[in-house]
């Protein structure tokens, strides 16, 4: 039974869409790439290299995840939800993203250090424009996005999503698609922290 639990809360499902793949794309190259690149006195660089790393990997599941399908229909067939995806993310990765938040989080709130530590990154680059509180906050966007907490509606689709044979497609019921529909206002206010619904109806 525990090995059972293990293997589920590995197991995901995600809504990937170009909100997400942006925000992504701005944690990376603005955030983890630079944090990674050189050690920085008094943090550990460790952390950094290995989250960087752990990031282009869930990314990379999540892109493995789109491509692999299975493709989600409405009830009448017409329009596809693009991007609803369950995706396979050991634990460890996402731990690790959480470890490297919580630093980034305290770093926020700390003085910059003469010497150069992660709160002066972070001093460093809302100097130069970027937003500090808001590269760690698309960090957490993402994550909250990748691990997404459970509730009947994520239920549903995931159970629907997994039994679904290979890249067999899959149209929802009139049920599944009101699960949907209430996912996907959860998931824009996460993204956006705005409600506009219609970025998922497609």
């Amino acid at each position: 039974m525990e090995q059972e639990h293990q293997q589920r809360t590995s197991v995901r499902l995600v809504v990937v869409d170009p909100e997400l793949d942006a925000q992504c794309e701005q944690v990376e190259q603005h955030l983890l790439v630079p944090l990674a690149g050189a050690p920085r006195e008094g943090c550990d660089h460790a952390l950094f290299a290995d989250g960087l790393a752990a990031f282009r990997r869930v990314r990379a599941a999540l892109a493995q995840a789109v491509a692999r399908g299975p493709r989600v229909w409405t009830p009448n067939g017409r329009w596809e939800h693009e991007g609803l995806r369950v995706v396979q993310l050991p634990t460890e990765e996402t731990d690790l993203l959480y470890a490297l938040l919580r630093e980034l989080s305290g770093a926020l709130v700390a003085s910059p250090q003469p010497s150069g530590g992660v709160a002066a990154f972070l001093g460093d680059a809302s100097a130069e424009g970027e937003s500090a509180a808001g590269l760690v906050g698309a960090l957490a966007r993402v994550l909250s996005m990748v691990d997404l907490a459970p509730d009947a509606d994520t239920d549903v689709l995931f159970t629907t999503l997994q039994t679904a044979a290979g890249d067999e497609d899959v149209r929802l019921s009139y049920a599944q698609e009101e699960a949907w529909q209430r996912l996907a206002h959860r998931v824009t206010m996460l993204l956006t922290e705005s409600a506009p619904l219609h970025r998922f109806l497609y």
